[in-house]
């Protein structure tokens, strides 16, 4: 196939473009120059660059990566969300440290203003781990029993939360409140007969 100047246009394939089991996440880097894929089994992690088609590194993990985070502009920083309640980071070379969390975890987020890993999971509270200091901090109580799914708004910086309820929280990093709910499930409205 020709383009008006003349030149072809192809389609090129990254190698090994491939998990020997499942796919459980994939994303690509802020700037744009990688694919990181995390599956299994065995649970791993694969890099891909873009620009040269090809894998750039493979880890494996001691237990199944339920989601992830890229901390950084390239893949030089990551965060996992592991199902053995723990979150492991990785630099450029490898692991670097794991903690764990006190319940099991079914999503992260990363909040960049507060530096805050957002980590969310099978209780109503939002862990707040710190990474600028190293420690975690006072834990946001919800009015949901179980939190599936956590983003951060990239304009305004608001928490958004999924509950087990069918609710959508917004909160204030700033404030540590909740600004406002959204009833998805419109309270799980059924229709009786009489």
């Amino acid at each position: 196939m020709q383009n008006k100047k003349g030149d072809k246009k192809s389609i090129e394939l990254i190698q090994d473009f491939e998990m020997p089991g499942v796919s459980t996440n994939i994303k690509m880097s802020p700037d744009g120059n990688f694919i990181l894929v995390t599956g299994i089994y065995k649970p791993r992690i694969k890099c891909y660059d873009v620009s040269n088609l090809s894998m750039k590194f493979e880890r494996c993990f001691d237990s199944e990566v339920i989601n992830f985070t890229i901390l950084s502009q390239d893949y030089g920083k990551l965060a996992f969300l592991q199902s053995d309640r723990y979150v492991e980071f990785h630099a450029q070379y490898g692991r670097y440290y794991r903690t764990r969390i006190p319940k099991f975890g079914r999503d992260l987020a990363y909040h960049t203003p507060s530096c805050d890993l957002v980590i969310v999971g099978a209780t109503n509270e939002v862990y707040r781990l710190n990474l600028e200091l190293g420690r975690f901090n006072a834990p946001l109580i919800t009015n949901s029993k179980t939190i599936n799914r956590c983003v951060v708004n990239p304009v305004h910086h608001v928490l958004m939360f999924g509950t087990e309820e069918g609710h959508v929280e917004a909160w204030d990093q700033r404030s540590s409140k909740r600004v406002g709910v959204l009833d998805t499930a419109f309270s799980s409205i059924t229709e009786t007969t009489q």
